[in-house]
Formats: C-alpha cells, structure tokens, sequence
C-alpha cells in the first residue's frame, strides 16, 4: 500500500505551515519484567503515514517555503542480537515499503534536528508532534514528552499537535482500507460459525473462547481487541473479559469479538443460545434488541447526527423495554441499556472521531444497541460494522446470521 500511505503523508504536510517539521513515532514494546517485553503494537497514525509495523523507527517530514522532504530513521542492525531476535528493517527493505529515499538511522536523528532549526538559509520554527491524550486514562502519547524536551532546547520553537489534523483523514476509509476490514470481517464470520458449532459441547466460557482464538489464528489474524465471551448475567456488564465461568444450562451467550487483517478491525457483538434454542423470553429480548438494530441502521447515512441516532435507538430501546413489562417510563430505559450506540472504527476498534460527529461517506461506524437484564441473567447485544456510502450504508458484517431462526437451524444443523 506504498501510494496509499504516500497520499496520506502528502496531505498531512500540505496541511501543515512553511518552516515546519513534523515527526511521527512507531514506538516501542514496554517492558514486562527482567528480559521480557509486551508484544510490540506499532503507533497507528505512525502506521498510516508509513506503512511499517517495526519499533523504534521515527517519520520526519519538513514542510520549506518551496518544497518539501521526507526522511525516515530506523535502527542500525546488530549481527549478534539478530541471531537470537531476528533481523531489523535494512535502509532498502524501509525504502521498499514506504517510498521514502532518504533513509538514515536513529542515531543521526539529533543532528539533522539541530541541523535544520539552526539554518541560516531555511528557516524552520515549527515542529508537529502527535500530542493525542487516551480520554479513557488521560495517558499521553510519545509525542507530548518529546514536546518538553523541544521546548527546553529549542525555546524559539512553536509546538503544534498534528493528531487531529491526521484524525480528519482517517476518519474518510479508502477503498484499500475498506477491503482490509471486509476481510477482518469475512475472518469474524467464519469464527462465528465455528463457534455455534462447538457451543452444546462447550461447559465454560473459556472453552468457547479457545475455538475463537484458534480460528484466528488458523486464519492468519490476530484479536482487534480483548474478547467478550459472557454467559447468563455476565453478558449484562459491558466489558466482560474474564471468560472463565461456567455457562449456565439454558443461557445464552454474548461474544463481542473482532478479527483483525492488517491492522484493520472488524467489532462485531452476536448472542446466541448455548444449547441451540431461545426460551420464549429470550427470544422476545432478542428481538427487542434486533429490531432497534435494523431500525437504527436505516437511519445512518450522509448527514446524520451521531447524537440522533443514538437517541433514537435509546427510544427504541425503550419502547421495547415497555412492552417487555421491564420498565414503565421511558426515562427508566438506562437501568436496561447503559452505553452509546456505536464508535467510528478502523485502524483502532474504538477508532479516532468524535461520537457526536455528523456521518459523512466513507467513515465506517459500529451500530451496537443491548439490553442488559441482570435480575433475569438476560444479556443481549447484537452489532454490526456499518459503511457509510454516497446514498445511505452499506452493512459489511450483513452476512453474520443474526435471525433467531437463522441461529437455531445454524446450531441444530
């Protein structure tokens, strides 16, 4: 995806002032204890900009009066540490991949740096760092440490943040983008098969999850994200992660689980009968469930207020609540259905955008309406990964069953 990547750098620097450079980091595994390290997760805006998931490896692009230039920094290789870990990206294979001729390593990174801000002929004053902040934790990205080291040694120089300005184009998917996260979806659907099929013999969570991981895997992705395998009225806590209890005769099942094909998601939430059937009751939740999903889906399209469509399948909800005899008044509904209806995604399964945002072609939004009944251990959420297009939407994930007839004959057959 070399031009794909490319376009993506050469609209973030047109978006940039003259005498500006801008840097991106991929990052680095953290430490886990002694010798051991978490698995490497390259940063995502670094990824869209380069195309290279190695650590340690750093964009720099600069933005002159009349032209611009683009270098990329990588680690020099070590022949005995590659023996035992293997061998890092050499100058060709980064060129290879990214397009960028000017390749050096990270050791000359200071100077060209120093080399740059201090030029009497050019005159550089900005630089652009990803200055994003976690909303969940308040965690800062690497680029905000490296802004106070810049503004300790470079007092003359403006800090700018570029995470929003690269956030507005990731929030518009390419088509590459587009069939990466079909095939993250295709991937999810197969699993979902596999695991309707092993649920009668499955007596915990866990087992069940183990037929995901190996699908996964035996497909050639990896996890989008921590899967949600909760039976009975573990389905009724949103984030469920345990997966290690007993699932009780007669319960039904809620995964909220997603593969992942190049580093692009698919979310997708299915309930199912552990046993192969839904009791009555089941069945009447579900369908509540089901129904504010097609509703709300048909309103998703160009134009549309995020903020509006998550209160129509509230309203929804809640009339189904009524109906269902859980709830009175419809401002009771939140005892029952506790979160938003859906998040934009991507790159990262809760991807970057705001979740008030007005719907525009080519973001793609998850569409994930529950009801969540702990009194009863009835817990149902049913998503779907949601293509906005010229016209309305394109559902992706339209092809993982979702009918109750659908599921029984599936698990019965």
């Amino acid at each position: 995806m070399t031009d794909f990547h490319r376009n993506n750098r050469e609209k973030l620097l047109k978006n940039m002032e003259e005498g500006s450079i801008i840097l991106a980091f991929a990052g680095k595994a953290p430490h886990r204890s002694r010798d051991a390290y978490y698995p490497f997760e390259v940063n995502k805006n670094f990824f869209y900009l380069t195309g290279v998931d190695r650590e340690n490896i750093i964009y720099m692009g600069v933005k002159h009066s009349d032209s611009t230039e683009e270098f990329l920094f990588i680690e020099k290789s070590d022949p005995v540490l590659e023996k035992w870990v293997g061998k890092k990206l050499t100058k060709e294979d980064a060129t290879k991949i990214t397009g960028i001729s000017n390749v050096a390593y990270i050791n000359d990174l200071k100077s060209k740096i120093n080399n740059l801000l201090q030029s009497t002929g050019r005159s550089i004053d900005k630089i652009y760092l990803d200055m994003f902040v976690n909303s969940y934790d308040d965690s800062p990205s690497p680029g905000i440490a490296h802004a106070n080291k810049f503004k300790e040694k470079y007092p003359h120089v403006t800090i700018r943040d570029f995470s929003k300005s690269i956030a507005a184009q990731r929030f518009i998917k390419s088509d590459s983008e587009i069939e990466n996260m079909k095939k993250a979806i295709d991937i999810t659907n197969e699993t979902f098969k596999l695991l309707l099929s092993k649920s009668s013999s499955c007596s915990y969570e866990h087992q069940l999850e183990a037929y995901l991981d190996f699908s996964f895997k035996l497909h050639g992705a990896d996890h989008a994200f921590d899967t949600i395998a909760a039976s009975g009225k573990n389905a009724t806590i949103l984030h469920y992660v345990e997966n290690n209890a007993k699932i009780p005769e007669d319960s039904l099942v809620m995964f909220d689980f997603g593969a992942r094909w190049n580093y692009y998601c698919a979310d997708i939430s299915r309930t199912f009968p552990a046993k192969g059937k839904f009791s009555q009751r089941q069945a009447a939740v579900y369908n509540v469930v089901l129904k504010a999903l097609k509703e709300t889906t048909k309103i998703m399209k160009p134009g549309a207020l995020m903020k509006d469509v998550n209160e129509f399948a509230k309203n929804l909800l809640a009339e189904g609540a009524m109906e269902l005899g859980l709830i009175k008044e419809k401002s009771e509904i939140d005892k029952y259905y506790y979160h938003g209806i859906g998040h934009p995604l991507g790159l990262d399964t809760h991807d970057v955008g705001d979740r008030d945002m007005t719907l525009q072609p080519g973001m793609v939004y998850t569409c994930e309406p529950g009801l969540y009944i702990e009194e009863e251990g009835i817990g149902v959420r049913i998503e779907d990964d949601i293509l906005i297009t010229e016209s309305g939407n394109i559902n992706l994930s339209e092809s993982i069953i979702r009918e109750i007839e659908d599921i029984e004959n599936f698990m019965n057959n």
